[in-house]
């Protein structure tokens, strides 16, 4: 029974330090990016973090992406297709910043806040949005 306890414990402990950026920048109410390493090893933990000036990113074709560790940063750099994945954005999307339609791009760029998904046409998009989620939530 107390090697049971024992195991949960190091399981909790390990899950806590692999998502140590997540945990510790979180802040209430600021907007949430998409980590694709963890989107892809569907690592519930790591997927939505906080972006600021210490998150580790990289940028492929032109998109900056973030990551929750130095480690998921080092892993994309590897192989950055393997982690994207072809997503189809739901129909009449729009970005909230240039409300341009969506569905009419190849590409997009998305962030989590408040739980829900928000779709842009670029990286400027995104960023213009995570500074003041709220006045464009407002304009809907």
């Amino acid at each position: 029974m107390l090697t049971k306890y024992f195991l949960i414990a190091i399981l909790i402990t390990f899950t806590i330090i692999g998502c140590a950026n997540t945990i510790g920048s979180s802040k209430k109410g600021q907007p949430l990016v998409i980590d694709p390493v963890c989107a892809y090893l569907s690592d519930m933990g790591c997927i939505n973090i906080v972006a600021d000036e210490s998150t580790p990113k990289s940028t492929h074709e032109g998109i900056t992406y973030y990551f929750c560790s130095k480690e998921c940063k080092e892993d994309f750099d590897k192989n950055p297709s393997k982690y994207l994945k072809i997503v189809t954005p739901p129909k009449g999307a729009v970005d909230p910043v240039c409300h341009m339609k969506i569905n009419e791009l190849k590409r997009f760029v998305a962030c989590v806040y408040q739980n829900k998904v928000y779709y842009f046409c670029s990286d400027h998009c995104r960023t213009k949005y995570m500074e003041n989620p709220d006045y464009y939530i407002e304009k809907e």
